[in-house]
């Protein structure tokens, strides 16, 4: 059992692994979340995403209003005029404050999808994509504020 446990370890280590989160402790900022309006799927994905990246003990503080658009659109029909492609869209608008500076930063995903017909797991696979949708609309906004005084 140790020799697969050591074999595992030289493997992880020769392969290029890195942490998820390495880089997040480097941001030195903390967001707080003043306000969302919107999907709340989203919405609360992107506070848990926002949430993560902070770092408590920093003084770059910056306070956020957002408001998120959902849209799923009908791309596709099949002969009988079921829907058969969509294209899923969000949308989310900041308000970032920092020491009394007030910017706006506008950030979109889309994802073209199949109907899979199955009402709950549809519902399920695009929750799915939502919470993707807020990873990637973080790791967009983070630069950013890392840059909020130099933009």
């Amino acid at each position: 059992m140790k020799k697969i446990i050591i074999i595992f370890i030289f493997f992880l280590y020769g392969c290029g692994y890195t942490s998820v989160y390495k880089d997040q402790i480097n941001n030195n900022i903390l967001i707080t979340i003043v306000d969302m309006q919107g999907d709340n799927i989203l919405n609360n994905s992107l506070k848990n995403q926002l949430t993560m990246a902070s770092y408590e003990e920093s003084v770059n503080i910056f306070n956020i209003s957002l408001s998120s658009n959902y849209e799923k659109i009908i791309i596709s029909k099949n002969t009988a005029g079921l829907a058969t492609d969509y294209e899923l869209k969000a949308i989310v608008n900041f308000d970032v404050s920092k020491n009394g500076i007030n910017k706006k930063i506008i950030l979109s995903q889309s994802l073209n999808i199949k109907n899979e017909g199955e009402n709950f797991e549809q519902t399920n696979y695009e929750n799915s994509i939502k919470r993707n949708f807020a990873i990637s609309i973080k790791e967009e906004l983070i630069p950013y504020l890392l840059n909020f005084d130099d933009n």
